[in-house]
């Protein structure tokens, strides 16, 4: 990155050279800062800048089901590259047996995983008819509420850092009125067999942007793709496998979205991605460390050599429990029977902490009302 974020009093200004930067540290005017959240390096100003005056920044979106590329640029300069990667929905290939499977943080996955938690607990319901009447109200799925979320969570983010005034999004659509394939199996009717999901929820993002003070404008895909085939002369080197870790995967095109004002022939591309992956938390996974707990439990000692040789703690009191008599019907009887079932074992109690069990074996915390949940990589 040839330019480095500013930031005066939480105000953030435009971004300037790491050379100067780095004469500002020197002089003891200024201090380097760094973002873990987004692996961002910025400088904090300790004295007052000469001027507050900024230019237009434009923030160019790529959005997808799983995969969404961000590009910060100006007049100038190309900044910042940031790709979203979503719960995944692709298939993994086994390394033994080279068989697919679906990703262990996919909804598909999940929900594999939630049905055979509770197959015990439905077949405890009591059964009802199927009701669609109650079901009037225009909600937005929990799978595409948390996408949602996401891009704003980055776009907050970035405001601290850069001063951003518009905002260039490629606006998916998709006519369900002409693709009809199938019908309801209730009424009967042609439905929709499938349909973008990036579509259901996007009016509340542009919503929130132009209430949140943005200039936003919309491209087509088809004008995105014209752009991109003008600018790179004829020869499209986007990437066609999506889930390549690679700029020419959606950052090209969010930086063609984002340029489509200016002159791109003056820009210096700038290709460092930064990829900022979701990672689903486990809060509750007490059956997840059941198998672990069951073999750390005991107690032992080092031996010689470094061998571990357990022993049985006994506990010091004797476990006595009462029992109502045979003849008492009462639950609360006078006289109880006293049954001494001597000294019971002491086991280690459980160590793993409440809402911090992830897959991979990872503690997550929650610190400053956020999840921790984040994994984060860089490529040049």
């Amino acid at each position: 990155m040839n330019r480095i974020p500013v930031v005066y009093r939480g105000l953030p200004l435009m971004p300037m050279k790491q050379t100067k930067a780095y004469w500002l540290v020197k002089t003891s005017k200024a201090k380097f800062r760094f973002n873990k959240k987004l692996n961002l390096w910025y400088l904090k100003l300790l004295i007052e800048p000469s001027g507050i005056d900024t230019q237009e920044i434009t923030l160019g979106c790529d959005l997808g089901s799983t995969f969404d590329g961000f590009s910060l640029l100006s007049k100038l300069f190309h900044h910042l590259n940031f790709e979203l990667i979503q719960r995944p929905k692709l298939t993994v290939t086994k390394k033994r047996t080279k068989e697919p499977k679906p990703h262990k943080n996919s909804v598909r996955a999940f929900m594999t995983r939630k049905a055979m938690n509770r197959r015990v607990r439905r077949s405890r319901l009591r059964h009802r008819k199927i009701r669609f009447t109650s079901r009037t109200k225009c909600k937005i799925p929990p799978t595409i509420r948390a996408n949602i979320d996401f891009r704003k969570w980055l776009i907050v983010r970035l405001l601290k850092y850069l001063p951003i005034t518009k905002v260039r999004v490629e606006d998916v659509c998709f006519n369900h009125y002409r693709d009809l394939v199938g019908k309801n199996r209730l009424s009967g009717q042609a439905r929709g067999a499938s349909f973008s999901l990036v579509e259901v929820g996007k009016f509340e993002l542009y919503d929130w942007l132009e209430q949140t003070g943005f200039t936003l404008e919309t491209m087509k895909g088809f004008e995105t793709c014209e752009l991109r085939t003008k600018y790179l002369g004829g020869v499209d080197v986007k990437s066609k496998d999506k889930s390549s870790k690679s700029f020419n995967a959606h950052c090209l095109d969010s930086f063609i979205i984002g340029s489509s004002d200016y002159d791109t022939s003056k820009i210096k591309l700038n290709q460092q991605t930064i990829f900022i992956e979701k990672v689903v938390k486990q809060r509750r996974s007490l059956t997840r460390t059941r198998a672990d707990y069951n073999e750390k439990k005991h107690y032992f000692r080092y031996g010689a050599g470094g061998v571990k040789n357990y022993f049985t703690n006994m506990s010091r009191k004797k476990n006595v429990c009462r029992v109502k008599l045979k003849d008492s019907h009462s639950n609360h009887p006078k006289e109880w029977e006293y049954i001494d079932n001597g000294y019971a074992e002491k086991l280690k109690a459980s160590t793993s902490r409440y809402g911090g069990t992830s897959f991979n074996g990872e503690r997550k915390f929650f610190k400053n009302n956020e999840w921790f949940n984040r994994k984060i990589e860089v490529i040049n």
